[in-house]
C-alpha cells in the first residue's frame, strides 16, 4: 500500500470512530444539547481536529446517516449473501439492516428527536438509502421467484410493492416498540407474516 493509500485509510479509519462516538453521544443527550465539544471529548481528539473532519455538528450528524446506512446496507447485502434457504436470508438481512439502522435510535430517551432532526437534515440520505434496501430486497425476492422457492399467483401485489408495503409496515412499528428487543421481536413477526402469503 502507497504511503498516501495509508494516509487515506488512517484518516478514514478515524472518521469511522468519531461516527460510533457520535451515535453513542447523541443517543445520550439528544441531537440540540450535544455540542461538537462532547463529541471531541468522548473520541479522544481535540475541537479543531473535529472541525477539520466536520464542518459543524448538523454537518457530522448527515454524515453518521451516510455512514450507518451504508454499514447497514453492507451488512443486509453480507446476510442474503449467506448460505440457507431464502425466508431465514431474507429476514436476517432485514432485521440486521433494522438492529444497525434504527435500534440505536429506538433505545434512546431521546428517540423521537433523533428521528425529526433526521427528517430534516439527513432526509436525502434516507430516500437514498431506502431505494437502495428496497432495490436489494425485491432483487432477492425476484430471484427466489424464479427459483420456485416463492409465488406472488395468490396475491394483487408484484415483487417490488411486496417489499415496498413490508418496510412501510415495519416502519409503522419504530414509534409503537417498547424497547428494541420488542422493535426486534415484532419486526420479525411482520416479516413473518408477509414471506408466509408468498411461500409455496
Amino acid at each position: 500500500m502507497s504511503k498516501t493509500k495509508q494516509i487515506t485509510a488512517r484518516a478514514e479509519a478515524k472518521k469511522v470512530g468519531v461516527h460510533q462516538v457520535a451515535l453513542e453521544v447523541f443517543a445520550q443527550y439528544g441531537f440540540r444539547r450535544t455540542t461538537m465539544n462532547d463529541i471531541a471529548q468522548a473520541a479522544g481528539i481535540s475541537r479543531p481536529a473535529l472541525y477539520l473532519m466536520f464542518e459543524n455538528k448538523e454537518h457530522l450528524f448527515h454524515e453518521l446517516a451516510v455512514y450507518l446506512l451504508d454499514l447497514a446496507l453492507e451488512r443486509a447485502r453480507t446476510a442474503l449473501a449467506s448460505d440457507g434457504v431464502f425466508e431465514e436470508r431474507f429476514t436476517e438481512a432485514l432485521l440486521v439492516y433494522l438492529k444497525t439502522y434504527y435500534e440505536p435510535v429506538i433505545t434512546s430517551p431521546h428517540g423521537e428527536e433523533l428521528m425529526d432532526t433526521n427528517l430534516s437534515l439527513a432526509a436525502d440520505v434516507m430516500m437514498d438509502g431506502y431505494g437502495k434496501l428496497v432495490n436489494t430486497l425485491t432483487k432477492e425476492v425476484k430471484e427466489a421467484e424464479k427459483q420456485g422457492a416463492v409465488s406472488f399467483a395468490d396475491t394483487s401485489l408484484k415483487p417490488k410493492p411486496f417489499v415496498e408495503l413490508l418496510l412501510a409496515s415495519v416502519n409503522g412499528l419504530k414509534k409503537k416498540a417498547k424497547s428494541a428487543a420488542d422493535f426486534r421481536k415484532r419486526s420479525k413477526q411482520l416479516v413473518e407474516i408477509f414471506l408466509r402469503a408468498i411461500s409455496r
